[in-house]
């Protein structure tokens, strides 16, 4: 077997490069096509090249955010998509810590590359998030992490007061959801737990009406920090959690989701407190608030938002 056609795509403004950490000088990346393209037109352009050269293993250097935009132009671009490695030099790098990476910089692309050409990558394929805006012309975003009301809040929370004191990756996730919950249960006159207007509708099953605290949803078999808040559900490639709001019992139930290991049934009383959770091929949401992707934010479409799995995209770490 030969060796992969190897295409780099580099984020310079992910947060190590931007710091001059992890880059990678030329005699690493020699005899490899790279880039760093600049804007969402460009890589669509990188793409189509490196197809059209026979990119087999596309090497993502960045954060989540990076990952999120490649993801999102492949299938326009590539009629057979390639396997997909990541060196992570972002804030969260949730994808990174969950489904490998060879490390950041220089000793990570050397040891990808040598297990390329040894024939001994791991690889795995994973199904991908789709997130539609129906009403807009545009391709649907493709990403692992789909957050919509507290979870938003606490994005905008981490972006205020924790990265731009240097607190970044896992902690920096945890300290924001632990500080929006704390804030919803602290103070029972707190606006955020009047929760937020969302019209849900799962497989084409209605949820039940109401205002909802948090929702959130992911193909990804774990998460990080220890924590997975999703139970129950046999079918479907999408894990999702739906909090009514106002959200009662949320330490208990945090505490739930930090001992949940095998994901089983929803324990009785979370049922009964307004949590609901399963798996899932398709979710309908209507809502007039932001929801984020991998860890940015972006406004719902006129006619809401549609939630699939309906492809995997191979990624593989030596």
């Amino acid at each position: 077997m030969s060796a992969p056609r190897i295409g780099l795509i580099t984020n310079p403004l992910s947060r190590a490069l931007r710091e001059g950490r992890h880059g990678l000088d030329g005699a690493t990346t020699a005899g490899m096509l790279r880039s760093a393209p600049a804007t969402p037109e460009a890589l669509r352009f990188v793409l189509g090249d490196f197809a059209a050269r026979g990119v087999d293993l596309l090497v993502v250097q960045g954060g989540d955010g990076t990952l999120r935009e490649v993801l999102t132009a492949l299938p326009a671009c590539f009629e057979r998509p390639p396997a997909v490695a990541l060196l992570a030099t972002g804030k969260t790098n949730l994808a990174a810590r969950v489904l490998g990476t060879a490390g950041p910089g220089e000793e990570g692309l050397v040891a990808l590359r040598r297990a390329a050409e040894a024939g001994t990558l791991r690889r795995r394929a994973v199904p991908v998030l789709e997130v539609a805006r129906p009403g807009r012309d545009e391709a649907p975003m493709r990403g692992f992490l789909f957050g919509a009301g507290a979870f938003t809040v606490a994005k905008g929370m981490a972006d205020r007061r924790l990265h731009r004191r240097g607190i970044h990756d896992g902690l920096a996730v945890g300290l924001a959801l632990a500080g929006t919950a704390i804030r919803a249960v602290a103070r029972r006159a707190h606006p955020l737990r009047a929760g937020f207007d969302m019209a849900l509708s799962v497989d084409g099953q209605p949820a039940p009406p109401g205002r909802r605290f948090l929702l959130l949803a992911t193909p990804l078999d774990r998460l990080m920090l220890g924590l997975w808040p999703f139970w129950g559900g046999e079918d479907g490639a999408l894990r999702w959690l739906d909090v009514k709001a106002p959200p009662r019992r949320l330490a208990a139930a945090i505490w739930a989701a930090r001992r949940n290991g095998d994901g089983g049934a929803i324990p009785p009383w979370m049922s009964a407190a307004g949590y609901a959770s399963g798996r899932a091929g398709r979710i309908s949401l209507r809502l007039d608030t932001p929801f984020v992707l991998d860890g940015e934010v972006f406004e719902p479409g006129p006619e809401g938002l549609l939630l699939s799995a309906p492809a995997t995209v191979t990624f593989a770490a030596p």
